[in-house]
């Protein structure tokens, strides 16, 4: 069979399907979630493994490489894929190197934790009692294994250990099942109401202690990891292009003009506004560009009187000459129950930056401003 062009062009296209099909499995694969943070006591801060860092909020997803770290008074606690429990504690530092389960697309139970400082609390879920042998927690000079248990353990340096008034090192105290607590130079292992210690010193082996430390006592009076989640809030997220007075009033006649748009959302649950954009589309006028469809796609965030709003905007030219699709990804902090000028930022950074309050320019369809109110009580 001879091919001609139109045969070549349409197996170039089937190619390019199936490569950008297979990248998006192994982007799915290699991005895959392995915990959501479900409460936030204080505040805190997540670092990926390329570096980049950001404020922890109540919602969000945690990935391999990811690092959680709390100030003084902060508390974290996360729900592993699994459905384990950790909960990170005050001047601490906890790293995902690894969580994999063969329930979400992994080939096997796998999963390798790191604490880096600090103390944290697990309770173990699936993996941790299915396949104890692949569930590791490492601290800068020990390991400890998984046993199906719920248990403390602690990393100090010799700065927070002379704070707490004892030796620096790694601690572990098991509330239930048991742990192996290893070290270069031998192992021990600890049950029920027990405790060990492996200290910084070479050739330090691991040991049982006689008595639970004071410190790990206090710390254990910190919120356990069966706390509830906070109920999510109900929100009412407004968009508004280029209409309203300066009082944040919006006409009748605006909103027949698609100027703004609302919709009810659940916090951390995706929501999307459709909108129509362009001249053409809202003056009739002749020879204007085409008018473009737009879906933006919102997930909504509070923490505290702000709200980070995160966009997925996908737009799709109403030229047939340019028919593409350009999705971009977006996060904005802005005020919460007030109108905020969003136009030079965001999905929108192609547009005008005048304020909300100028009246010149009212009815200037590139000016967008977003408001997110808490509607719950």
């Amino acid at each position: 069979m001879k091919l001609n062009y139109r045969h070549i062009a349409c197996l170039r296209h089937l190619l390019s399907a199936l490569l950008c099909a297979t990248t998006l499995c192994f982007s799915q694969a290699a991005w895959a979630i392995a915990g959501t943070i479900q409460v936030l006591i204080g505040t805190a801060r997540i670092t990926q493994s390329t570096g980049q860092d950001r404020p922890a909020l109540r919602g969000d997803n945690l990935y391999e490489g990811d690092t959680v770290a709390t100030p003084a008074n902060s508390n974290v606690q996360i729900r592993m894929i699994d459905d384990s429990i950790i909960w990170v504690r005050p001047d601490s530092r906890f790293k995902i190197e690894r969580y994999q389960s063969d329930q979400h697309g992994a080939r096997k139970n796998e999963a390798a934790l790191r604490l880096l400082s600090g103390t944290m609390r697990q309770v173990t879920g699936a993996i941790g009692k299915g396949a104890p042998a692949d569930y590791k927690l490492s601290t800068p000079n020990a390991t400890i294994g998984i046993r199906g248990t719920e248990f403390d353990a602690s990393y100090l340096s010799p700065q927070a250990a002379a704070q707490a008034n004892t030796p620096p090192g790694t601690y572990n105290r098991v509330y239930v099942g048991t742990t192996v607590l290893e070290g270069p130079a031998g192992q021990v292992t600890l049950n029920k109401d027990e405790a060990g210690f492996m200290g910084l010193s070479a050739g330090d082996k691991p040991q049982v202690l006689p008595r639970i430390p004071a410190f790990m006592t206090a710390a254990a009076a910190t919120p356990r990891a069966d706390a509830s989640p906070q109920k999510p809030k109900s929100l009412l997220i407004s968009v508004r292009y280029g209409e309203g007075d300066a009082d944040g009033s919006t006409s009748i006649s605006s909103r027949d003009t698609n100027s703004e748009q609302r919709v009810q959302a659940v916090e951390g649950e995706p929501a999307s506004i459709a909108m129509t954009d362009g001249p053409g589309a809202r003056a009739g006028q002749t020879g204007a560009r085409p008018a473009s469809q737009s879906q933006l796609e919102l997930l909504v965030k509070v923490n505290g009187n702000n709200a980070l709003v995160q966009f997925f905007s996908q737009t799709k030219s109403g030229s047939s000459a340019s028919n593409q699709a350009n999705r971009v990804a977006t996060s904005l902090n802005i005020p919460m129950g007030v109108w905020t000028e969003v136009s030079g930022r965001g999905p929108w950074s192609g547009s005008t930056t005048s304020t909300v309050s100028s009246s010149s320019a009212r009815g200037d369809s590139s000016r967008v401003s977003i408001k997110i109110e808490d509607i719950s009580r």
